[in-house]
């Protein structure tokens, strides 16, 4: 049985000692959190015993940005144990909400807030097609960055290959792909951060789906 969740605010990401506040309620802990200079690296979590994530972040957008903005940190995605929680998802749409977040952050990058988590009808008959089989990432041909404009997949490694320990991540706007449709012909895709994700979620499930038909009919 899960425990009862607890927030907590951290006034500063980045400096020597961090500093720590409780919560047992979510308001009190926004109110709290408003309160924190803008110019701080300030974070709002969650926590469930010994188990404790950021759901938001105050950072800065782009290179020599001063002012920064209130940013949802979708890392609770990657882990099971949260993901499953329908709490935290609710907990996560309600922040998004009071704080009016427009961007997340995604992997080390920074994204634009998804409005759904479904494709749209221009992309539902996509799929990926990577340059090398299996690591469907590869299918990214453009990265278009704030501040740094478009980059080749391999300049943009080569730049944010570190950025999950830095103190600027990118923001990425939108992603020039290569693709397929149904039936195998090849489709240029324009698409948001997210819906790469979405393409790429799918694009694996179909993957996974044609191995077990083979490995079914070769033991048939």
């Amino acid at each position: 049985m899960r425990t009862v969740p607890e927030f907590y605010i951290v006034d500063n990401l980045l400096g020597d000692r961090l500093g720590i506040a409780h919560f047992s309620g979510l308001s009190d802990a926004v109110r709290a959190y408003r309160a924190l200079p803008a110019s701080s690296r300030k974070a709002l979590g969650v926590q469930q015993g010994a188990d404790a994530i950021d759901l938001v972040q105050f950072l800065p957008l782009f290179p020599h940005d001063k002012d920064g903005e209130d940013v949802m940190t979708l890392r609770f995605l990657e882990f099971p144990l949260w993901k499953s929680d329908p709490q935290v998802m609710e907990m996560a749409r309600d922040l998004a909400s009071r704080l009016h977040i427009r961007y997340c952050l995604y992997r080390h990058c920074i994204i634009p807030a998804p409005d759904r988590d479904k494709l749209p009808r221009a992309l539902r008959d996509r799929y990926l097609w990577p340059d090398e089989p299996g690591d469907l990432n590869t299918a990214a041909q453009w990265l278009y960055v704030a501040g740094a404009g478009r980059l080749s997949a391999a300049e943009f490694k080569r730049r944010f290959r570190a950025s999950q320990d830095a103190a600027q991540y990118p923001l990425v706007t939108h992603i020039s792909a290569h693709g397929m449709d149904g039936r195998g012909n090849y489709k240029s895709l324009q698409v948001n951060p997210w819906e790469f994700h979405l393409l790429a979620r799918r694009s694996q499930e179909r993957l996974d789906q044609n191995k077990n038909e083979k490995r079914k009919n070769h033991e048939a």
